[in-house]
């Protein structure tokens, strides 16, 4: 008759159950990260994407426009004809934050701007997004 152990020990199991918990920890840290990162992305590309949209409805319809940053806040205003003010706000994640003080962009009737740099530092990743508007038609350079 075998008279040898068939199982694990309670010292065992603790030990392979520490292992998996820590994995799993691991995991669900990198992931929340990993979200942080495409909420920066996502409103990153927000902000270059309405710059664009804000640059050509001006050009288009002949009508002012402009921009204003405060932190992590970011407000695209448009001045129609008509005496309306409409306003496109966002505010970005709290890991990403204007480094250059507080911003406020005009665009002419002609869908023309002066130059201007727009950095978003991330606390996140510890990288600098630069946003160079160039003069005359406004198009927006990244730099990463």
């Amino acid at each position: 008759m075998d008279t040898g152990k068939r199982g694990f020990t309670l010292i065992e199991t603790v030990i392979g159950l520490a292992i998996v918990c820590g994995l799993i920890a691991v995991s669900v840290w990198n992931l929340k990260d990993y979200q942080a990162q495409i909420e920066e992305k996502e409103g990153l590309e927000w902000f270059k994407n309405s710059f664009k949209n804000e640059m050509n409805y001006s050009y288009l319809y002949h009508e002012y426009a402009g921009l204003r940053i405060r932190e992590n806040k970011i407000t695209f205003i448009r001045y129609a004809a008509n005496g309306k003010t409409i306003f496109k706000k966002k505010t970005l994640p709290k890991t990403l934050k204007n480094t250059n003080g507080p911003i406020d962009y005009f665009i002419g009737e002609s869908g023309q701007s002066g130059p201007r740099t727009i950095i978003f530092t991330s606390q996140l990743t510890h990288r600098k997004y630069e946003y160079r508007i160039q003069m005359g038609w406004g198009e927006i350079i990244e730099k990463t």
